[in-house]
């Protein structure tokens, strides 16, 4: 079973642990500044016209996450969108994607930005797949990146 909601306060402490399960097996270095935003959910995402989400399997344990960060009136931005490690190739990265991409339909943005770091082939697999247009690599806190983008208004 695999229930998305709404993130809570409560959910804080798990999605901090995913989070950096997540990093540390794509290589980067748990402790990186970069990932401020996680620490003010409410702020950055609730309150500032985005949406978080978390996905959890039995029991009500946190197995995902994602974040729709609006960058102005059209656009939004994906981050944070995690799978624990053991509970990857399920689905559930295209059920949080799909989710995601709901909600920024419901919010009204008409345009979706999204980066991953290159070593993650699985997610870029997922964006392609998903109607995600490659846009290039960046470097980004110094960390290579693909930078990926997808317009709502058309169809798939």
């Amino acid at each position: 079973m695999f229930n998305i909601r709404r993130y809570s306060t409560a959910d804080h402490d798990d999605i901090w642990r995913l989070h950096l399960l997540v990093i540390s097996a794509a290589g980067v270095e748990p402790t990186h500044q970069h990932y401020h935003d996680i620490f003010h959910i409410d702020e950055q995402y609730l309150e500032s016209g985005g949406d978080f989400l978390v996905g959890t399997g039995q029991n009500g344990v946190v197995v995902a996450m994602g974040g729709l960060k609006k960058l102005d009136e059209e656009t939004a931005e994906i981050k944070r969108l995690r799978v624990h490690p053991s509970f990857q190739q399920r689905g559930y990265g295209q059920m949080m994607l799909t989710k995601l991409e709901q909600r920024a339909k419901e919010l009204g943005f008409r345009h979706i930005y999204l980066d991953a770091l290159t070593n993650q082939l699985g997610a870029k697999k997922l964006f392609l797949n998903n109607g995600y247009a490659h846009r290039g690599a960046s470097v980004i806190d110094g960390f290579w990146i693909n930078v990926y983008e997808k317009s709502l208004t058309e169809a798939k």
